[in-house]
């Protein structure tokens, strides 16, 4: 293939759809508080010719994209949880094993580096154990600044939302049906979680990023699961460090499942089929995707190693240069591959 640069009215855009998304908004925002500068102005507007162009190519693949963030491989940078039809169940042997020791009224501590797939498969630990009659279910959100009476709030609301409640004339001062005092919030955990195991379920809570937790929300965990609630805290071997050193106490409570299998090659292959049939609101059928070559799948996995953050970067990058050489070629889309050669492809912004 020729090299698509545009000679003197080119430029190398090398820009992922994070990269766009990201220079945009920023832009934008500075945008609303000063004038823009010429440069800055021309820089503005090869920025939205690319997303044009990108949403383009989503729609000529079969999607109705209103945004960048709308396109396949882009669910961490525009969305808060991923959805669930990009699971790829490759963790399934993981999902019984924890399922069978929170069963066993164990607390789990799920440690892996940065990227290997925790928030996805506390996702999965969400929508699954949800459904399961055994469980009542609730994620601490924002953990940085969780107090803990926000803690037990958490904890309390979950149990109300699942049909148990507690006897609030035991409580001198109650706000939106939980304690006021943090103390007396406490107490009613334990008689909540009482009300829940007399109906023979667990009050599991979720919390993430054991590694930024305030060392003062350690204890209040712990009284949690000495109350009776299931703990599934996730994070970084640095988290399960420090969890130990400030509370040992908590950490010898845990049992840790250290480490996710990476992405083989066919989990690979299945999260593409996956966020292009996601995005042209179709089911997963189970067939590989089209648009990406074997080799290129073969070359995503090696060059990420399997690690899911890494994979979606990749996909990403490969996307927005297929649609650079769809819009430069004008070939049909049905054409258009995505290759490992993409990635040495330059492509000007000239018309």
């Amino acid at each position: 293939m020729s090299d698509d640069s545009d000679g003197a009215g080119g430029t190398d855009t090398g820009q992922s759809v994070g990269d766009v998304m990201d220079r945009l908004e920023r832009l934008r925002a500075e945008d609303e508080e000063r004038s823009e500068t010429v440069s800055e102005g021309v820089l503005l507007d090869q920025l939205r010719e690319v997303e044009q162009r990108l949403l383009a190519f989503g729609e000529a693949l079969g999607g109705d994209p209103e945004d960048v963030t709308d396109l396949p491989f882009t669910e961490e940078a525009g969305l808060d949880h991923m959805p669930e039809p990009l699971y790829v169940r490759h963790d399934t042997a993981m999902l019984n094993q924890v399922t069978s020791w929170l069963l066993q009224d164990q607390h789990i501590g799920l440690v892996s580096p940065y990227g290997t797939g925790k928030s996805a498969f506390r996702e999965i630990v969400l929508r699954d154990l949800s459904k399961h009659d055994d469980f009542v279910v609730t994620h601490l959100d924002n953990p940085r600044e969780t107090t803990a009476r926000a803690l037990y709030q958490t904890v309390l609301e979950a149990a109300y939302a699942a049909g148990f409640s507690v006897d609030f004339g035991h409580y001198s001062q109650v706000r939106n049906g939980i304690p006021w005092a943090t103390a007396e919030a406490k107490t009613a955990v334990r008689e909540i979680v009482e009300r829940v195991r007399e109906h023979g379920k667990t009050l599991l809570l979720v919390v993430d990023e054991i590694e930024v937790l305030e060392a003062d929300l350690l204890s209040p965990l712990q009284v949690a699961g000495d109350a009776g609630v299931r703990l599934f805290l996730t994070g970084t071997p640095e988290g399960k460090r420090r969890v130990a050193e400030i509370r040992g106490t908590l950490d010898s409570r845990l049992r840790y499942y250290e480490g996710i299998e990476p992405f083989s090659p066919d989990d690979v292959a299945e999260y593409v089929a996956r966020s292009l049939a996601y995005f042209r609101g179709e089911p997963y059928d189970g067939e590989t995707p089209d648009q990406f070559t074997r080799a290129a799948i073969a070359d995503i996995h090696e060059r990420t190693e399997g690690v899911p953050r890494e994979v979606r970067i990749e996909c990403r990058e490969l996307f927005t240069r297929a649609a650079f050489v769809w819009y430069r070629t004008g070939q049909d889309v049905d054409r258009i591959q995505v290759t490992p050669e993409l990635r040495h492809r330059r492509f000007g912004m000239g018309h």
